[in-house]
Formats: C-alpha cells, sequence, structure tokens
C-alpha cells in the first residue's frame, strides 16, 4: 500500500524568492519517492513555476487583502484538513491554527545568502534539488548554439543600461554565437525595439511570449546567461547554465546564487551600501548600474566559452 504524505507548502509572493526554495519542495517529493500530495500557497505570480508538478493537488493563490484578511480566507479553507507537515516560508502564525503534525516555519536572517540559509535549514541536495520539474517537452530544441539575456527588471536602478546588453550581443555574435534570446515579462517586451533595431533577426523577442518554464527550458541548452538581479538570472541559475549576474544597488551576499560553481558575479564597483543608500528608500528611478564593468562581464564570457572549448 502506498502510504502518501500529505503536505502543506506556503511559498512567497515573488517568484525569484519562491524559485530559491523550490529546493525544499523538491527535496520532498524525492524523499517520499513520489507518494506525496501537495497543497500548495501561493502569490499569484510564481503560480506558473509549479504547473509540471502532478503531485500538487491543491493550488491556492493567496492574494493580499487589507488588515491581513488573506489569511482567515486561507484558514476556511485549510481548516478542514490534515497535514502531516508544513512548510511556511511566510513565516505566519497559520500553522499553529491548522491539523499539522510537524511545522517549519522559515525565518530569514538578513545578514546570510538566502540560497545557503535554506539549503542547510532544510538539509537539500545541491545535485538533486536545485532545479524545476518539468514535462520532457518543454527544452527539445534542434539547434543549442545561443544565447539568453535578461536586461530588464522590475526597478530601473539595478539594471543596466541595455547599451551595454546590445555591445554584449554584438561581441557574442561575432564570436560565432547564432542567436540571442531576450527573456523578461509581458510588460517588458516593449522595451524590446532598442535590440531589434540594433540587431535584426539575430535578437528574439521571449517577453512574456510563452510559458516561464518554456524559458526554463530555453535556459537549459543555452550557452551562457547573462542578466541583472532578476526572478530570470535565479531561474538560470537552477537551469544549471553559465550564469553572469549583474548586481549593484541590490545584495548580492544575499541574493547571489553563489552556493554554485556555474554562477559568475559581477557588481559595481560602488559598494552595495552606498547605492542603496542614493536610492531615496527605494523611490528612485534611476540608473544606478553605470560603473558595472563591460569589460569585466567579457572577461567572465571568454572565461565561459573557453571552458566549454567553444
Amino acid at each position: 500500500i502506498c502510504i502518501y504524505m500529505h503536505l502543506l507548502f506556503i511559498s512567497s509572493n515573488r517568484i525569484g524568492d519562491s524559485l530559491i526554495n523550490l529546493q525544499v519542495l523538491n527535496k520532498y517529493i524525492r524523499k517520499n519517492k513520489k507518494n506525496i500530495e501537495i497543497t500548495l500557497v501561493s502569490g499569484p505570480l510564481p503560480m506558473p513555476i509549479y504547473d509540471d508538478y502532478s503531485m500538487i493537488s491543491r493550488r491556492i493563490v493567496l492574494t493580499k487583502q487589507k488588515y491581513n484578511l488573506h489569511w482567515l480566507k486561507l484558514y476556511k479553507e485549510l481548516s478542514s484538513l490534515k497535514f502531516d507537515e508544513m512548510v511556511d516560508f511566510r513565516s505566519s502564525l497559520i500553522g499553529y491554527f491548522l491539523k499539522v503534525k510537524k511545522r517549519n516555519i522559515f525565518k530569514m536572517k538578513k545578514d546570510k545568502n538566502i540560497y545557503d540559509q535554506i539549503h542547510h535549514r532544510f538539509d537539500t541536495d545541491l545535485k538533486k534539488d536545485f532545479k524545476i520539474l518539468i514535462d520532457r517537452v518543454r527544452n527539445i530544441f534542434p539547434n543549442s548554439n545561443y544565447v539568453c539575456l535578461a536586461p530588464f527588471t522590475n526597478w530601473p536602478p539595478k539594471e543596466w543600461p541595455s547599451e551595454q546588453f546590445v555591445k554584449i550581443a554584438k561581441y557574442l555574435i561575432d564570436k560565432g554565437i547564432e542567436k540571442i534570446f531576450i527573456l523578461g515579462s509581458e510588460n517588458e517586451s516593449s522595451k524590446f525595439h532598442h535590440f531589434e533595431s540594433e540587431l535584426g533577426d539575430k535578437v528574439i523577442n521571449r517577453c512574456g511570449k510563452q510559458h516561464i518554464l518554456n524559458d526554463y527550458g530555453l535556459l537549459q541548452k543555452s550557452r551562457l546567461f547573462i542578466g541583472n538581479d532578476s526572478s530570470m538570472m535565479h531561474m538560470a541559475s537552477l537551469s544549471k547554465t553559465p550564469t553572469i549576474g549583474l548586481f549593484g544597488p541590490t545584495n548580492d551576499k544575499i541574493y547571489f546564487p553563489k552556493i554554485f560553481d556555474h554562477c559568475h558575479l559581477v557588481r559595481s564597483s560602488e559598494s552595495y551600501e552606498s547605492l542603496v543608500s542614493k536610492t531615496q528608500n527605494y523611490t528612485l528611478n534611476n540608473c544606478l548600474m553605470n560603473d558595472v564593468s563591460y569589460n569585466q562581464v567579457i572577461d567572465k564570457i571568454e572565461n565561459i566559452l573557453n571552458a566549454k572549448n567553444f
């Protein structure tokens, strides 16, 4: 007889954070040899990253409401259910009001790398648990001589100027790369024209054009990935493709995936603390990435392509 474990998994509101904590969900699935039934609670934006997880039997979208009413609504949905374990990445109190045998409530420390924190707290496996489970059809590409770039972000100060990304793309094409895919969200698609006017048919707009898991499949076969600190960078790190992450006014000590050998950091010469003090409490809309060095990025690309015997 298969004994099913029933897990309540409360994930994050943001795609990047949800990708980082996916290692824990994968560990539970692996340890229970898929004899597991999962109730997932997630913000609306990250929900599609779980679309190929057949062992999720219940998907509950948690949308923030005034006066924390979303927790009351969630309690009503879950109160009749029984869970063997719960994992809560929102450090909420809801677990104490539900029928749960074992509670794992994660509280982030503000001064330690988030990949490391979760990895050590839940004893995840670096080789087996850091990935997204996807259907095999998502990463069948006849030709893998391409590179993925994610030049856009949801906050202008952490966006490396797009003319720098264009220069990088031209350099890669000169090196023999056949196609450049620009990844991003649907509302970033309007910024693509800058690339098209400079690079013509060598560049392809993938901003919100396909399911996010198809973008993950594309990343798995890519020669490399270059992007700002964004959810696409976290997705690239999980895809195991060589990843160059660009940081300025966000904290690489906490958010850069340094746990992986295939991830490479280039940050502005000015420190995170100094830059973030200029953002006027995150209200600024100017670019703070101008001193991220083009030559440093080129050096990292050279090292990656040479290691791959390009």
